[in-house]
């Protein structure tokens, strides 16, 4: 699941957001943001399309 998520590098991929109790983890300490038990955790793909 880390290769799907993070890059080479343990980076977040640009293309991915993940929010802890509805903020963006990356304003959070990206993939180490702490979390505590209780907290929810969502894991956002990109969606694009259109026409």
């Amino acid at each position: 699941m880390k290769s799907r998520l993070c890059d080479e590098d343990g980076r977040l991929r640009s293309y991915v957001r993940v929010f802890v109790n509805g903020e963006d983890a990356r304003g959070l300490g990206d993939a180490k943001a702490p979390l505590k038990p209780g907290d929810s955790v969502s894991i956002v793909p990109a969606i694009a399309g259109g026409r």
